[in-house]
């Protein structure tokens, strides 16, 4: 099996068990017996989403989202027919999942809207850079 000598596949086997274990144990979190738990704005029940944060279900579907994101980039990076336009695939699907991390695992969409606006700038500003560096240096994005 050739697929078994790339040293990328035989790495990657591990970490998506690593990853599977993480969602079975958070999936088993969801479904644990509410209870109450003590916060510095008072009390909750587990498993309840509290000034409108996202619950322990929505983080693995978020997490399931990811992983089908990036096996998308996988498949897309082996196939040969769309080689002239794979970066700017690559780089919206990241972009899709940079979005996705920021606005959930960082809590940036349950956060006050000035947030929002100076990560977002400075991520424009960021990208602005890079290509104008690309274009002074000669380079292109392909």
């Amino acid at each position: 099996m050739d697929w078994l000598d790339d040293p990328a596949i035989l790495a990657g086997i591990p970490l998506l068990a690593i990853g599977l274990v993480g969602a079975a144990i958070a999936m088993m979190a969801s479904f644990a017996p509410e209870r109450p738990m003590a916060l510095e704005q008072g009390t909750v029940v587990r498993g309840r989403a509290h000034a409108g944060h996202p619950t322990p279900g929505e983080y693995v579907n978020i997490g399931l989202i990811l992983g089908v994101i990036t096996g998308i980039e996988v498949v897309v990076y082996y196939i040969d027919a769309i080689s002239a336009i794979l970066v700017p695939i690559l780089l919206v699907l990241s972009a899709v999942k940079f979005a996705l991390v920021v606005l959930w695992f960082m809590h940036l969409r349950f956060d006050s809207p000035l947030f929002s606006t100076f990560f977002t700038g400075a991520l424009m500003l960021a990208a602005a850079i890079f290509i104008v560096v690309l274009a002074s240096l000669g380079a292109s994005l392909r």
